[in-house]
This record gives C-alpha cells, sequence and structure tokens, in this order.
C-alpha cells in the first residue's frame, strides 16, 4: 500500500512541475541576472538601457527543455556554465 501511495504522490509532483515550468522569457532574465548581477540596468528606472543589454546578452543563454524542467546554461567564448534549473514557475539559480 505504500508503494502505490508513493507512486501516486510522485505522479502528481510530476505532472504538477510538468504543467508549471517556467517559460523561456523568465528563464532568460534571471539567468542574464545571475550571471551579470549588479551590472544589469534597473528596468524601471531605464528601461531603454535594460533592453539593449537584454538583446546583447540573451544570445548567450542556452535552455535545455527537459519534459519535467528547464536546464539554464549561460555560454562564454571557451566554456558554457549551468546556472540553474527552472521548475515549477521560479528559476532555481546558483547565486
Amino acid at each position: 500500500m505504500k508503494g502505490v501511495l508513493f507512486l501516486v504522490a510522485l505522479a502528481a509532483i510530476l505532472l504538477t512541475a510538468y504543467a508549471t515550468k517556467p517559460d523561456d522569457k523568465t528563464c532568460i532574465i534571471a539567468a542574464v541576472d545571475a550571471v551579470w548581477g549588479d551590472r544589469v540596468p534597473d528596468k524601471n528606472d531605464k528601461p531603454m538601457f535594460y533592453e539593449e543589454f537584454m538583446d546583447l546578452n540573451s544570445k548567450q543563454v542556452v535552455i535545455d527543455d527537459w519534459i519535467f524542467l528547464k536546464r539554464i546554461r549561460y555560454r562564454f567564448p571557451t566554456k558554457e556554465y549551468n546556472i540553474g534549473i527552472g521548475a515549477f514557475k521560479h528559476v532555481f539559480t546558483n547565486k
């Protein structure tokens, strides 16, 4: 009986994770914020600079869309770094 309850609970968690994956825009914003930190312009104070900054740096973000979550990587010229995981409508970064 415990095994069946465990499988039902696991299935419910996986279905919830599948239904609530964050969109790519949220993942890109979180990745750029995690990599650049304080250097990101304030989007409320200077929206034009923020848009230009995101246009330049969002091209380096690589999003691997898996079934239940998204893996977010940031590409530098010589290496790629894992930045975080997107699941349950949140992006969990390595800050």
